[in-house]
């Protein structure tokens, strides 16, 4: 069992709280900024100390600590502060699967509090971990698995704990958002705001986790969880990307009173079923999410009760999810100093299996985009499938300009079947005047 300082208030400054840091990433180093230069004024809220103990990289020999103007033990071992009894809490930024839910396990099974910004972990093993700190009787901290340093699981789990949640919709990624916003601004290309926001370290070195919407599943999957106590299999929530977005989509977007974001979703349905996907949508202009730019994130929640709620903030960057970091490290120190008992950390102590509904069956308009090449009957042609596969056309655009010799135009469509949509558009892009295969994109439903 981990250690508990047991205190009378009037004792409280006399106690420490030990911490253990593994992993010394952007998050790690942000979390260790965030913790040493607002030390003081967490520790006036706090009414104990913070110390940090340990830190632990595979390449902790390499780097340079001076910056931390301080002494602080290091080691390339992750079981050196695991099995450290010195250690009360432990906090794993780790990035490899693998390597975090052997920590994560380890840290718990010693009876130790756990803090990750890990959201494979809690997404992929989050009821087991749970279930092993309630054993322990130890906390389990994840508010930075989700919004960066936007304390939406909090809200959640504290605030609205007495609400019904109907619906979950957000813009769950900072990095794609800043480059979707970029392109929208400045009409930029997709690898011209990528490569600017990899160097103002909004996106890794290699995007495609992000890019291809798949950090967004992941943080869609734990909403899911803590909203309706939940559980999907994350590979089967639907996902698409932002890759094949150019900034010719914005402009017919604006055409259409709307902007482009990738959006993360989940609606309940009756008899546990539940229709989750994520991908980019045409979200409208006067939309509360359309305005939410940059590297920010946004999360609207559907309560049955107490109707729809914002949280906006920083999504991306070292220094607000260290934030988030650190707050779950002083939740659980409170716990500690108090001499209480670990705290639900997941928003309910039982979860059912949820049916993944298929977003195919669900009818929505939808904005189609053609890149071909110039010639006649091309309109017609592809009209032609559509009729055929009884899908209405709502309006035809054509935006000039394009190069090389390429045209584009955009047909919206009325409210049709996810499935048939995809079957017309699977015979569409067969057509030998098409350039590249036809971009759908839904229209997002009000908000």
């Amino acid at each position: 069992m981990g250690k508990k300082i047991t205190t009378r208030s009037s004792d409280i400054n006399g106690c420490t709280v030990k911490i253990g840091i593994i992993g010394l990433g952007t998050v790690g180093t942000g979390t260790v900024g965030v913790l040493l230069s607002h030390q003081k004024e967490i520790e006036r809220r706090l009414g104990g100390r913070l110390k940090l103990k340990t830190i632990c990289s595979r390449t902790i020999h390499k780097r340079d600590l001076s910056w931390m103007g301080q002494k602080v033990e290091t080691t390339s071992d992750w079981k050196q502060v695991v099995n450290d009894p010195d250690i009360d809490v432990v906090v794993e930024l780790v990035g490899k699967p693998r390597t975090s839910l052997s920590i994560a396990r380890k840290t718990l099974k010693n009876g130790k509090h756990l803090v990750t910004a890990n959201k494979f972990l809690v997404a992929e093993h989050g009821v087991e971990l749970f279930r092993l700190s309630q054993q322990k009787d130890v906390s389990l901290g994840i508010e930075a698995c989700v919004a960066g340093g936007t304390p939406v699981l909090h809200a959640i789990r504290e605030g609205l704990a007495g609400e019904e949640f109907l619906a979950i919709h957000g813009i769950l990624n900072g990095t794609t958002n800043y480059i979707l916003t970029e392109m929208e601004r400045r009409g930029c290309s997709y690898l011209e705001a990528l490569s600017e926001a990899q160097q103002n370290g909004y996106a890794e070195p290699n995007p495609t986790f992000d890019v291809e919407g798949y950090d967004a599943r992941y943080k869609i999957a734990i909403l899911s969880m803590i909203c309706f106590g939940s559980l999907v299999k994350v590979n089967d929530i639907p996902v698409q990307g932002i890759t094949r977005i150019e900034p010719v989509d914005f402009a017919y977007a604006a055409r259409l009173g709307r902007t482009i974001r990738l959006m993360a979703g989940a609606i309940r349905k009756p008899s546990r079923k539940l229709e989750i996907s994520t991908g980019p949508l045409m979200v409208s202009q006067d939309s509360i999410l359309a305005n939410v730019s940059g590297s920010n994130m946004g999360l609207v929640l559907v309560g049955e009760k107490g109707g729809t709620t914002l949280y906006s903030g920083e999504g991306a960057g070292g220094d607000p999810t260290g934030v988030a970091v650190i707050s779950d490290v002083v939740g659980i120190a409170r716990l500690i100093l108090a001499g209480a008992s670990s705290k639900v950390f997941l928003g309910y102590k039982s979860w059912h299996p949820f049916k993944v509904v298929n977003p195919e069956e669900r009818s929505r308009k939808a904005y189609v985009r053609f890149i071909v090449r110039d010639r006649p009957g091309i309109l017609a042609d592809a009209a032609g499938i559509l009729a055929r596969h009884k899908i209405n056309i709502d309006s035809v655009l054509q935006e000039p300009g394009m190069p090389r010799k390429r045209t584009v135009f955009v047909m919206t469509l009325e409210p049709t079947p996810g499935k048939r949509l995809r079957k017309a558009v699977q015979q569409i892009q067969k057509l030998p005047s098409l350039a590249t295969p036809p971009l759908v994109i839904p229209f997002a439903d009000p908000l």
